[in-house]
Parts: C-alpha cells; structure tokens; sequence
C-alpha cells in the first residue's frame, strides 16, 4: 500500500510519541515492509550502513516493537503486529496513574491558584486538553484553520475528540485559511455552528473559550500559547465573541448531499 503525504507525517508524528527518531522509523517501516529481514538486506533497502540499520534496531528491540530469533549465526528481525503499540500505551497508562498520587504530593500549594500560564510550542495540545474538560460542554472559538492545523498537527484530532466528550462548538472562522468544506449536514453531525468572519480580518492565530477560561494560540512558527482563567476577562472575550458572531456570514461551503 502506498501511503499519502499525509498519511506519512501522521505516522512520523505518533512515531515520535514513542521515542522514535528518523532512523528508527525507516529501519521499522522498511522492516514492516519486509516481514522478517537480516541487517545485511535491510542496510541495502535503506541504503544505510549497516552500523547505523543496527543501532537502530537495537532501540526498536528495547522499546518492545521488534522480535529477534536466531538462524545458525545470523540474527533475524521481525516487527510485531502494529496492535503492539496499545498494549505500550496502556502499559505507559498504568505506571503514569500509579506516580501521579506521588507528583501530586509534590507540588506546591498556594492560597491562590495561578490565572495565567505560558505554554510553548508543542504543549498546545494540553491547552486543547483542557478545553475537551469545559463543564458547560460548549466551546467558542475564533479559528484561522490552516494556520491552527499546521499548530497541532495530524495526529491530534480535535473534533473527534470533542465529539466524544460531548461538547458542542460555536465556531469564527477566517475564510482566507480555510480548509476544508462544510454545509448544513455536516456542521450537524459535527455539533457545530459555525460563521465566517468578515473578509476583511484575516489573522493567523486563534482563540478557544469555555468556562471562565480564554486560551491565545499563536502560530507553529511563533510557537507561544497563554492561557488565562478568569471571569472577567472570559466575560469581556464572550461579549466579543457575540459581536463578531452578529456580524458574520454564513458558512457553507459544500453542496447538500442529494
């Protein structure tokens, strides 16, 4: 099967999950590739040395994603079955929840909870996160699509996310970076409402709110995110929220299924 542009960048970013750098990935696709293969005629595939296909295969062994048997003198690689990777996570799963009692004990305390966080570059998506944990199951947000995409990345899926979690979205968006296509059906299916912004504004960040909290993404390249809880300042953002709500059009895009 060959895989789409896209469909390699999501695998190259959960890879990276798991610790996988470059060489890690080539050696292990290539191996998935091959069924069960030698160094020898993995390096040639790969043209990569030999030396580095098993420096390389020596990480995959430990992180428990490739089985060595022996064949007379020579070692014989074969990559597990993909499925490998949940057991990981749930194993990963369960060694978190038995520390976080232990972190928590840990962490300082205060009179006064802290209203303001700066998170940097790929810590964005604990800012989505948060938001997927709103008590009133609602989330606005003012969105410039590709730009915000381009932010989080292939592997996060927000909206299935938040489907999930039941919450609904009321949704800006900035036409100019738009990139995908919705009509009536689909914002439905979605629970989403959604408007286009006046042609005229044409920013690259975006802004998410829910409760009493405002989050300010930046772009991939600036690379800088502020999460701010506080009523009034949620409040003054909503009102903003429904001013421009009030004066933007209509988002449909794609033709009604017939």
């Amino acid at each position: 099967m060959k895989l789409t542009q896209t469909q390699r960048k999501e695998i190259t970013e959960v890879l990276s999950g798991f610790g996988f750098n470059t060489k890690d990935e080539q050696v292990y696709l290539a191996l998935l590739e091959m069924g069960t293969a030698t160094l020898t005629p993995l390096s040639r595939k790969l043209r990569m040395p030999v030396t580095t296909v098993q420096s390389a295969m020596s990480r995959l062994q430990s992180k428990g994603v490739v089985i060595t048997t022996k064949r007379k003198s020579r070692s014989v690689f074969e990559a597990h079955e993909p499925s490998v990777f949940k057991d990981l996570l749930k194993e990963q799963a369960t060694a978190i929840a038995s520390i976080v009692p232990l972190l928590q004990s840990l962490k300082a305390t205060s009179a006064e909870q802290t209203n303001v966080r700066v998170l940097e570059r790929e810590r964005v998506t604990e800012i989505l996160n948060e938001s997927l944990k709103c008590k009133d199951k609602l989330v606005l947000e003012i969105v410039s699509a590709k730009p915000f995409q381009d932010l989080i990345g292939e592997k996060y899926h927000y909206t299935r996310r938040r489907l999930m979690e039941g919450i609904s979205l009321k949704s800006l968006r900035v036409r100019s970076f738009e990139v995908k296509k919705y009509n009536e059906e689909t914002h439905k299916q979605e629970e989403r409402e959604a408007r286009f912004l006046p042609a005229e504004l044409t920013f690259a960040s975006s802004v998410l709110i829910w409760d009493q909290t405002v989050a300010l993404l930046s772009t991939k390249s600036e690379g800088a995110h502020i999460l701010i809880t506080s009523p009034s300042i949620a409040l003054m953002y909503r009102q903003l929220f429904d001013l421009l709500w009030s004066v933007s059009g209509k988002m449909e895009t794609l033709q009604k299924n017939v």
